[in-house]
């Protein structure tokens, strides 16, 4: 076999070689997922022992903010307090960023007594038929709804466990909450409802480093079930060119790559 033939063929395979590793490749690097939007609702019983609870939740809401964002998380947050004896349920705000939502936890009162966190939670989806918080939710985006109570549920006049389970799910509303006791009722609803039960104690503190863990952990936790629902739910609005499904790489850029693979070659 002629020496000089033997190299223009292998130079040959090696183009077409690389225009076929090219030509896969174009068809399956990913690009970058979409943001997943999403619209949480801080639900905060407003009763005497939660004074330390409401300054903390303002002072690290930046904190699980950003977290949320690192993560490929485009969040904004309301606040609903109740259990404050002159208004038993009540909007503070509507959806905002972080930092306007911190000044607004400032509003909280610690003065209540009577704990209808199932009424309130409802209230927060627009279930309850005495009041409406009449929230702004994003049509494309997942509904987080996250309870902080140091008492279970009481008082309340429209809904119990059973039916706010219901509501959740109608919603498709993940439920998260953070409590001051092993509250079983609640705890199930959350289970059932895409989240997770945090123990209230470790956001009571004024030991900055614990509260950091804690704010630190509850924020990947939240995160990773944000995703999660958009793999289970891949159709959801919120879920559509979002969550964490790779999507094809243009062509241009395939073409692109094969035709310098194909110029380094020849060089």
């Amino acid at each position: 076999m002629d020496v000089k033939m033997f190299k223009i063929n292998n130079r040959r395979f090696k183009a077409i070689l690389c225009m076929l590793v090219v030509i896969v490749a174009g068809m399956s690097i990913p690009a970058q997922a979409g943001i997943v939007k999403t619209d949480i609702v801080m639900i905060v019983d407003e009763s005497g022992s939660m004074s330390n609870v409401h300054s903390n939740l303002g002072n690290s809401i930046g904190l699980f903010a950003s977290i949320l964002q690192a993560g490929g998380l485009d969040a904004q947050f309301a606040l609903i307090g109740y259990g404050f004896a002159g208004d038993n349920i009540r909007l503070l705000t509507d959806f905002v960023d972080a930092t306007t939502f911190a000044g607004f936890t400032g509003d909280l009162y610690s003065i209540g007594s009577n704990e209808p966190a199932y009424d309130a939670t409802a209230y927060a989806l627009d279930g309850l038929t005495a009041e409406s918080a009449g929230l702004s939710y994003r049509a494309d985006a997942v509904k987080n709804l996250i309870l902080f109570a140091d008492e279970a549920s009481n008082s309340d006049t429209e809904y119990n466990a059973s039916s706010l389970d219901g509501l959740l799910q109608q919603s498709s509303a993940l439920f998260n909450v953070v409590l001051g006791g092993t509250f079983s009722d609640l705890l199930t609803l959350a289970a059932n409802n895409g989240g997770h039960g945090f123990d209230l104690n470790e956001l009571n503190t004024s030991d900055t480093n614990a509260l950091t863990a804690f704010v630190t952990n509850f924020a990947q936790v939240k995160l990773q079930e944000t995703l999660d629902y958009c793999v289970a739910n891949p159709n959801d609005p919120a879920c559509v060119g979002g969550g964490t499904d790779p999507v094809p790489a243009p062509w241009g850029l395939g073409f692109m790559v094969m035709a310098l693979a194909i110029m380094r070659v020849r060089k």
